[in-house]
């Protein structure tokens, strides 16, 4: 077939554009800049900053940050590794935890590094993170707790009446509670459908205990996260190779969008309050590193 440079010029235009609308415009803002590991960060409820876990001094702690990643200030100060922080509504304060005499603990601590408390402890020994979240109402805090190698499952601490309840529990991975603005319900990733195989994100009602899958993907999805108006989630993929990236769909599951499109991982989404931003983890060079996505 003779070669025709017109119609090879018009293929070409329509694969950029096909390429270009697949691919969302975004900038991307790499906020922490140091050759350890930071992760697992999100915005204060005011949006005005950031805290995140990070071994850069040997083990694991936990930092905030302003918006831009200045003014840093190391919160945690426990002898064993502190992981995975997150607010307490009212923006004072950050959940993170820790382990007594090998037994994993909840603490919170003010920002201003005072006022350090125990909040649980569970009864048992624990290797897994319990990834807990206050509610908006500051009375009770959703968390994951393993119950063998491969089952882990979801459960509600009342801080008043120091009492816990399960609020979903099977003999699969049941993971990373994450609160709906209202309160009313709760996302997380489990393989309750899959045979333990892959992850797949779910909306669970408190009140009703209806459960809805909003993914299905043969490989992972995972990390889910709500934006402040509960009308869109933040989740993540695995794509070819295992290596990750950042998706969006609205609170039914539909119109899923790919917003990342990096050569390494990206992971552990978390959107700013006026629903414009997500922090993420990303891995970047060797290491990962706290960045912002300014959606466009």
């Amino acid at each position: 077939m003779p070669f025709h440079k017109p119609l090879y010029l018009f293929l070409l235009h329509v694969a950029f554009c096909i390429q270009a609308a697949a691919q969302p415009p975004f900038s991307e803002y790499i906020l922490t800049n140091h050759a350890a590991n930071d992760r697992y960060a999100s915005y204060s409820p005011d949006g005005q900053w950031i805290v995140f876990e990070s071994d850069r001094n040997g083990k694991w702690d936990i930092f905030i940050m302003d918006d831009e990643g200045g003014q840093l200030v190391q919160l945690s100060d426990q002898p064993g590794d502190c992981r995975r922080p997150s607010w307490h509504p009212d923006g004072r304060k950050v959940l993170f935890e820790s382990s007594i005499d090998n037994v994993t603990a909840l603490f919170e601590v003010n920002t201003d590094r005072t006022g350090l408390r125990e909040v649980m402890r569970l009864d048992k020994e624990t290797s897994a993170g319990l990834f807990a979240r206050y509610a908006r109402d500051g009375r009770r805090i959703a968390f994951t707790l393993q119950e063998s190698e491969t089952n882990f499952n979801l459960y509600l601490y009342d801080l008043a009446e120091n009492r816990t309840t399960a609020l979903f529990t099977d003999e699969y991975r049941n993971v990373y509670p994450q609160w709906h603005p209202s309160g009313k319900e709760i996302l997380f990733f489990s393989r309750h459908e899959t045979n333990n195989e892959d992850d797949e994100i779910y909306r669970l009602k408190l009140k009703s205990g209806k459960l809805k899958r909003l993914t299905r993907w043969p490989r992972h999805n995972f990390c889910p996260a709500w934006s402040a108006d509960g009308r869109r989630i933040a989740y993540v993929t695995s794509m070819e190779d295992i290596r990750p990236e950042i998706y969006i769909m609205k609170k039914n599951g539909k119109r899923q969008e790919r917003i990342t499109f990096n050569e390494d991982g990206d992971t552990l989404p978390h959107w700013h309050p006026d629903g414009k931003k997500l922090l993420i983890t990303g891995y970047r060079g060797d290491n990962f590193e706290i960045c912002e996505i300014r959606l466009e």
